[in-house]
């Protein structure tokens, strides 16, 4: 791309500063506005496959959509012509920093509580593109950058879809959209992504920020994909390095297997609550997750797939039958859960040591309890669903394992169809009502209480679970919004999440003065505020360049939690343009340096200008720090310009020396004779020992030669 070339007739582009798999960025500057942007151009070679051109344009759809703080915005899309047709770009909020791969690359692991931080940062922002109904599918730690400020960003929603887009879901090989170390298991398998798939990633993003490697590795693509669907990852706190005292141990291993749950069911409900949780673990604070999580790190059966479903060891239905088993369970692939000194467990049951695992996993590092239940009829709601869930898990483990013992016994396969047909339409397996996908428009329960906000969900059909956030607006126990928002059309018995108002928590300001803009953010974020991203500049004597000077509202206030703090940065002292003095007198331009703000010293010199002239002046024009020295030269008016005194008498000589300045007197205008045969030359000046037009000191001695007659020259 030519440097010289204006896109849209107002950006202009320098260095590239990125590129991708589709795409190069460049530097840009908006003539318009005077401000930097970043420039995301497709290669022209991809440009003419309608493929890449649906996935460009749609990343300029959906992040155009999403004005968020921790979102990369779009500010402009175009195309330009190229010599083998028109290319697209996207004009974009240029963000400077670093992204988390090169921190990881680069630093090495971070600390849980910074790792938390981050994170619970992008997960508000992934709540807020859900939220507006847009998926990321591709969460990486290239995709998350943190700027020179501190600040977190979310970029690249080049693959992202629509929730609910038919169009969504990944079909065989071509079909591994994004990067398969942080592919959820139900993208790997070809299914739709959906805001649980962000979750997933968004979890092996923690797990590599926290330990310094991805939770699974291979030598393919489709060697890490499998184990997403597969396998179990080690528990960060037992990767090889890690050292970490047991209560964040507990904490940090609830939180990330909660996110990398293999069934989306089973990780968290929505980002926000992900959020809430991340932000528990940063303040050292007991994550829902290590309360309530069953077992982090069993793999999630998959319930409408039997066939992922991992083996429990049977009893032996006499010794051909266990044999039979066995070598069909092992020739088949599957996974038993029972390991050598284990104890086999009955159909259904779990195996005694992995309920041990489960109940010291969860065991509570603290109690903090974040969510509540409205009058204790919800509380018991997560249980019961589990026990339905484990009853209808159970079902199908009998199922397979009596189809598989079934046909080692030799027993015939409409036998074996009967019983599975039997059993998978009894009253033991969950019922499905066709008439339950039909779906139903949320209600706007907004500003109303609690009480009847739950009320009014169930009446329509809707499972409920609250959360609480402070806010500035909504009354103390009243309904802020919902999740999935009012409107939204769901199926029926969905599970609906309410945020219940705090009311106006409030907090102090802490002090910022003289700080940077990192560490600011890292106060206010610790209480509970927010740093406006639109940090203001002023020029102080005193205070360092980018450091703090000001700040709004100030410190030691009380404000709500969630407050924007707005800062001003020091950009050094005030630069002022140097005025224009030189010819003016040394009065005159003392006055107007000073009055401008500046110094002056003054340096005389010989010159023929009038004494007291300003002959030249240090960095005139120029933009100089307030306060700084300028240097004068000033003329002493101590010489004069020789005049042409050839042809003069010498009174004639005399008198043009005196008009001219000179000072010496008679005695200084000495004579000698300068013989000549042209009688018009006698008496006339005919030499001077001082050239004409040359500067002179006003008291020199000047001689001349006075023309006098000879014969012989």
């Amino acid at each position: 791309m030519d440097s010289n070339t204006l896109l849209g007739g107002r950006y202009t582009l320098s260095e590239i500063i990125g590129t991708g798999g589709m795409s190069d960025v460049y530097a840009g500057t908006d003539t318009l506005l005077g401000r930097d942007v970043a420039v995301k151009m497709m290669r022209p070679d991809l440009a003419r496959d309608t493929t890449f051109l649906e996935r460009f344009r749609r990343e300029a759809l959906n992040a155009a959509k999403l004005n968020h703080h921790a979102i990369v915005a779009v500010y402009d899309t175009g195309q330009t012509s190229e010599a083998d047709g028109s290319v697209p770009y996207i004009v974009m909020e240029r963000v400077r920093g670093r992204t988390l791969r090169d921190i990881i690359r680069e630093d090495g692991p971070l600390d849980p509580e910074y790792a938390a931080t981050v994170m619970a940062d992008v997960a508000d922002a992934l709540h807020f593109s859900h939220e507006a109904g847009i998926v990321h599918r591709d969460i990486k730690p290239a995709n998350i950058m943190i700027t020179a400020t501190g600040s977190v960003k979310v970029m690249d929603f080049g693959i992202a879809r629509a929730l609910g887009d038919a169009t969504s879901s990944m079909t065989q090989t071509a079909a591994v959209i994004g990067t398969a170390q942080y592919l959820s298991p139900e993208q790997a398998r070809g299914h739709s992504a959906d805001p649980r798939s962000d979750i997933y990633a968004s979890g092996c993003v923690l797990y590599e920020l926290i330990t310094g490697q991805p939770p699974f590795q291979g030598e393919s693509p489709f060697s890490v994909a499998y184990q997403h669907v597969q396998s179990t990852p080690v528990p960060p706190s037992h990767v090889d390095g890690i050292r970490l005292n047991p209560t964040t141990a507990t904490n940090v291993d609830a939180v990330i297997m909660t996110a990398m749950a293999k069934d989306p069911a089973d990780r968290y409900d929505d980002a926000a609550d992900f959020a809430d949780d991340l932000r528990r673990l940063a303040s050292h604070r007991t994550p829902l997750a290590a309360q309530h999580r069953t077992n982090p790190y069993s793999p999630m059966p998959h319930q409408n797939d039997p066939s992922d479903v991992a083996t429990t060891v049977m009893p032996a239905a006499g010794a051909a039958g266990a044999a039979g088993a066995a070598g069909i369970a092992a020739g088949s692939g599957a996974h038993s859960a029972a390991t050598p000194g284990t104890h086999a467990a009955q159909p259904g049951q779990d195996a005694p040591g992995q309920a041990q695992r489960a109940h010291a996993a969860v065991a509570p590092a603290g109690s903090d309890t974040a969510t509540r239940n409205s009058g204790g009829k919800h509380a018991s709601k997560h249980s019961e669903q589990g026990e339905k869930k484990r009853s209808a898990l159970s079902t199908w483990i009998r199922i397979i394992w009596t189809l598989v013992i079934l046909a080692v016994l030799g027993i015939g396969g409409a036998v074996a169809w009967s019983y599975y047909h039997d059993n998978t339409t009894s009253s033991s397996l969950p019922h499905v009502d066709t008439n339950d996908n039909k779906k139903i428009s949320i209600p706007d329960v907004r500003n109303l209480t609690e009480d009847d906000a739950i009320a009014k969900l169930e009446d329509a059909g809707f499972k409920v679970k609250t959360r609480e956030a402070s806010n500035a607006d909504v009354e103390k126990g009243h309904v802020i919004d919902t999740s999935p928002a009012a409107g939204s059309q769901v199926p029926k018995g969905t599970q609906v999440t309410l945020t219940i108002s705090t009311g106006k928590e409030q907090t102090d300001v802490p002090n910022l003065t003289g700080k940077d803009t990192q560490e600011a953010s890292r106060l206010l974020q610790e209480a509970g505020l927010v740093l406006d991203q639109t940090v203001k500049e002023a020029p102080s004597d005193s205070v360092p360049s980018g450091r703090i000077i000001e700040q709004t509202p100030a410190s030691g206030s009380h404000v709500a939690k969630g407050s924007t703090v707005t800062i001003t940065v020091s950009t050094g002292p005030e630069r002022v343009r140097v005025p224009v003095v030189t010819g003016q007198s040394i009065d005159d331009a003392r006055g107007n340096l000073e009055g401008a703000g500046f110094k002056v010293t003054v340096t005389e010199v010989d010159s023929t200008r009038p004494e007291g002239t300003v002959l030249r002046t240090a960095n005139e024009g120029n933009q100089m720090p307030k306060g700084a020295t300028i240097e004068l030269q000033v003329s002493r008016g101590n010489q004069l310009t020789m005049p042409n005194l050839v042809g003069q008498s010498t009174s004639q000589a005399l008198s043009a020396l005196r008009s001219a300045g000179w000072t010496g007197g008679t005695a200084r205008l000495t004579t000698h004779d300068q013989k000549t045969n042209d009688l018009t030359k006698i008496n006339e000046i005919m030499t001077q020992s001082i050239p004409a037009g040359q500067a002179v000191d006003k008291d020199s001695t000047i001689d001349v030669g006075v023309g006098s007659f000879s014969l012989l020259p």
